[in-house]
């Protein structure tokens, strides 16, 4: 029976924070879902945890393979129209599935939506304006590449029509080591898909800042942007030669952002330059999108009808 989206978590030993994303999917004031939670081979208590919510989650338990591996598992049995995709240290609040149906509808089934993050420090309270009720505002791209704004796109903020994720042939089979920016991977594979609609209000999603964030592995996230970087270079990505230079701008906008701000101000600066050298013809890109952007006129958002 098909159903409107299909929550894709993987798991990975998360049992401190797993309780709280599955039922904040289950609280959802939209209930037209399902979830799916591919325990990753878990070493922790995570896949009891996950077996406590009974029949209201569809749980599948594979070997250690990384979180690519495990999404594309459960995107194989989703029946819904769209993959939301949620990880299993973050949650969504309350309205963000009623925000990503209303956009559905508003904007005739658009491939691709990004919700809207708060990013907060495990340990502190979650700021007040993050969970204050607003109207529905967004920005419509023609897709995601020709976007004209710096974004943050953890996993949990991507929406992606299944059938879309199952044209450009899922996520990699990476490994528990290879799949960082994976966020960015599914994102340039789908990048010449349109429109993309980026939400801007009400926040969907929080993003928990933790010791076990995959990010603070810095040389990983390095070593996986270029592997990004190569899959450009082999031609992986959709829109050819007449969209190399938008590509090469949203690469380069993550390999200078990785290298100045994590590995330069963590202390890295081998890494940095190495990184930078590496792409450097994407950096100059990025460089020079940013440096046109002040001469254009930024998209105004639009406010959805109630």
């Amino acid at each position: 029976m098909k159903v409107r989206f299909s929550i894709l978590m993987p798991v990975y030993n998360r049992e401190r924070y797993v309780r709280q994303a599955v039922e904040s999917v289950l609280s959802q004031t939209f209930t037209d879902f399902e979830v799916f939670a591919i325990d990753d081979g878990s070493t922790d208590g995570s896949a009891e945890i996950l077996k406590s919510f009974g029949n209201r989650i569809k749980l599948i338990q594979q070997r250690n393979q990384g979180p690519e591996v495990a999404r594309n598992a459960g995107a194989a049995l989703a029946q819904g129209e769209y993959l939301a995709f949620l990880d299993s240290d973050d949650f969504l609040f309350p309205s963000a599935l009623a925000t990503y149906d209303r956009i559905i509808r508003t904007f005739d089934s658009p491939p691709l939506i990004l919700g809207s993050d708060v990013f907060y420090r495990e340990g502190r309270v979650i700021p007040a304006e993050a969970i204050l009720p607003n109207p529905v505002e967004v920005v419509q791209y023609r897709d995601y590449i020709s976007k004209t704004i710096p974004l943050t796109t953890p996993n949990s903020k991507i929406v992606i029509k299944k059938s879309v994720f199952d044209e450009v042939g899922g996520l990699r089979n990476s490994t528990p080591l290879t799949f960082h920016n994976d966020d960015l991977y599914i994102l340039l594979k789908t990048g010449t898909y349109g429109p993309c609609i980026v939400v801007q209000k009400p926040y969907t999603v929080a993003y928990r800042m933790h010791e076990g964030n995959s990010i603070k592995n810095v040389r990983l996230i390095a070593e996986g942007v270029l592997l990004l970087a190569r899959s450009e270079r082999l031609g992986e990505y959709p829109g050819g030669r007449q969209r190399r230079w938008d590509r090469y701008a949203v690469l380069g906008g993550r390999a200078s952002t990785w290298a100045l701000r994590y590995c330069w101000r963590g202390g890295q600066k081998k890494l940095a330059l190495w990184l930078l050298f590496k792409t450097a013809p994407m950096v100059f890109a990025a460089l020079w999108n940013k440096s046109l952007r002040r001469f254009h006129k930024p998209i105004a958002p639009v406010v959805l009808p109630e």
